[in-house]
Parts: structure tokens; C-alpha cells; sequence
């Protein structure tokens, strides 16, 4: 385990809830399955940590609490954690959190690929057009030139173009930088998280969050407003969040949960059956385990769709460019071999 940054990454979490789900599960006390895990530590930062979890429980000390201490534990997982050892089901929490923090890792996991795939292949088409503008396009004013002949058109456009790219080349490129600084800086400001927050893939992944968090609460015997609580806590999307602030004026107003959840707009309409249905059967926790799974292959498949889109139409978008400049100067210059022969 990484003790770099202060909150445990999402796979170290996900690896240490299933490891003590497997102590549970084998009739093993919590404290000594993690004085086992601390024996087995790969590291040092790893010894640490779990030494820290492993003393005040020595002493008595509840999971939730040691993992409270050291700092290192998101507070949902803590506060679920204690859901689970207040209501003796702790192994099934720390299962349902092994595979919510898996998935997180995934779904984080896919993000950066598909964001970074764009970014090198935009990377590496901008300096193509720059090197065809600036370095190849001058060789064919040469050969222009010495033919005795004047570029017209587009082709002389171009040349102009070529011209100023190379004369201010440094200028060109520290503002492209400069640019792509403002970009990064806005979208880790509370306006820019709040526009990507907008989208359909961040709103496909909170629903997920909510749904999941509304399982495991209703399936440990909390009730909807606790529930509730550690839903807006954890979903971090102010969309989301407003939804969710409707949702608990509209059961304040006398409507039931799954009235106000549907009134509220948190999920999408296809899923009003479900919820309809789930309420009348007294499954809901069911059913909001059924919506989460539904969500994350909603948003498998719009990283998946961007990806596929992207590669493509930036490829054709390189090839149309590419081919628009061979052919505004090679056609002329066959003209022009061809008068000559």
C-alpha cells in the first residue's frame, strides 16, 4: 500500500476490504487477521499502516475506528464499515466495498485512457500539420521556383501561411501550451468541474454511485434518509446533489422513496419501472443494485463509444488535411511538367 498521498488509492482499497472479508469468512477475529496481514506486509509503508490499524484494536478498539485514526480511509468506507459492525454484517459490507472500489478503479482507469488516447493522437496530428506546413511545404516553392513558375490559389495561400508559421514557430507553440494550461487550471476550478460534471458520462457514473450506496444502506437496515446522507456525501456531483435535495423535499412533502426518487429525476425514466416494481415487492435494495449495475455498463459502453468514434475521425481528419495540401500543389505542378514535355 502507497502511503504517498493520504487517502489509500481505489485498488489498494478494494484489495484490503476483500482481505479482511476473507478473515471474517474464515471464523477468524478481525484483529488477528490484520496482526496476519501485518506480518505478511510486502513493505514497510504497508507494515506501517496496518500496525496502526492493529494496536488500538489489540486493545479493543472497533475496525472502524483504528481505520478512522490513522487518516488513510475514505469516510464512507468508515462509516459503512461501522454500518456493518452495528448490524453484524460486516463481511457482506466489506464484499459490496471490495467491488464498489474495484469498479471506481476501472471506471478511473478508463477515463484516463480515453482522454489520454485523444490527447496524444491530437499531440501528434498537430505537429504532422506543422511539419507539412512548415518544413515541407518550402520545398515545394523551390521546385516551383525553379520551374519558372508562381504558386496561385491555394497553393500560394499555403506558401503564405508556411511563411509565418516558421517566422513566429516559438511564438506559436508557447501559446499552444499556454492554452492547454488555462484548460488544465479551468477544469480543476469549481466552474470547470462543475461544466464536466454536466456531462452524460459523469452523470451515468454518479447514478452508479448513488444506486450502489442506496443498496448496500437499504440492504444493512439503514433507513432512506440515512441513506440518503451517505449517498450526497459520496456521489460529489452538484447535478446530482440538487436531485438529491428534491428528492428529500418531496419525501418531507408525504411522498414514499420511490415517489420522490422518480419526481426527483435522480435516475432516467427507463428505470421507473424498476423502481415502481421494486417498491411494491419491498425489494428496493434489489433493485438499486440492479440500476448501479445497469449504470456502469452504460458508462463501459460511452468510454468505449468515444474511443472508437475518436480514433477514426481524427485519422480522416489528418489524411483529408494531408491530401488537401499534396493536391493544391502537386496538380498544378503536373501541369506545369506536362507543358513542359
Amino acid at each position: 500500500m502507497s502511503r504517498k498521498s493520504k487517502i489509500l488509492s481505489n485498488a489498494e482499497l478494494s484489495a484490503f476490504c476483500q482481505q479482511i472479508s476473507l478473515i471474517i469468512a474464515a471464523g477468524l477475529p478481525t484483529y488477528y487477521g490484520v496482526s496476519i496481514l501485518c506480518d505478511e506486509a510486502p513493505d514497510k509503508q504497508t507494515h506501517d499502516l496496518l500496525e496502526q490499524i492493529y494496536k488500538p484494536m489489540e486493545l479493543g478498539a472497533t475496525l472502524h475506528s483504528a481505520l478512522k485514526d490513522t487518516g488513510y480511509f475514505p469516510k464512507y468506507m468508515i462509516n459503512m464499515i461501522q454500518l456493518g459492525e452495528e448490524t453484524g454484517r460486516l463481511e457482506e459490507v466489506l464484499n459490496s466495498l471490495s467491488k464498489y472500489y474495484n469498479r471506481e478503479d476501472e471506471i478511473a482507469s478508463g477515463i484516463k485512457s480515453a482522454v489520454t488516447y485523444p490527447l496524444v493522437l491530437s499531440a501528434v496530428m498537430i505537429a504532422v500539420i506543422v511539419v507539412m506546413i512548415a518544413k515541407v511545404l518550402p520545398v515545394f516553392s523551390q521546385i516551383y521556383a525553379e520551374l519558372g513558375s508562381e504558386l496561385t490559389g491555394t497553393a500560394a495561400v499555403l506558401m503564405k501561411l508556411s511563411k509565418y508559421i516558421n517566422r513566429y514557430l516559438l511564438i506559436i507553440i508557447a501559446f499552444m501550451l499556454f492554452a492547454a494550461l488555462v484548460l488544465f487550471i479551468f477544469f480543476k476550478t469549481r466552474f470547470g468541474k462543475k461544466f464536466l460534471m454536466k456531462t452524460a458520462l459523469s452523470m451515468s457514473i454518479a447514478s452508479s454511485r448513488f444506486a450502489n450506496c442506496m443498496f448496500l444502506a437499504l440492504s444493512s437496515g439503514l433507513d432512506t434518509d440515512r441513506g440518503l446522507d451517505l449517498a450526497q456525501a459520496l456521489v460529489n456531483n452538484p447535478v446530482l446533489d440538487s436531485k438529491i435535495n428534491d428528492c428529500r423535499k418531496n419525501i418531507s412533502n408525504g411522498e414514499t422513496f420511490s415517489e420522490a426518487l422518480l419526481h426527483s429525476n435522480i435516475f432516467s425514466k427507463m428505470y421507473s419501472s424498476w423502481i415502481a416494481i421494486g417498491s411494491k415487492t419491498g425489494s428496493m435494495d434489489e433493485v438499486m443494485q440492479h440500476i448501479c449495475t445497469s449504470c456502469e455498463d452504460d458508462t463501459d459502453a460511452r468510454l468505449s463509444r468515444f474511443i472508437s468514434v475518436i480514433e477514426p475521425a481524427m485519422v480522416i481528419l489528418l489524411c483529408i488535411f494531408i491530401g488537401f495540401i499534396l493536391v493544391s500543389f502537386l496538380l498544378p505542378l503536373l501541369g506545369i511538367i506536362s507543358s513542359i514535355g
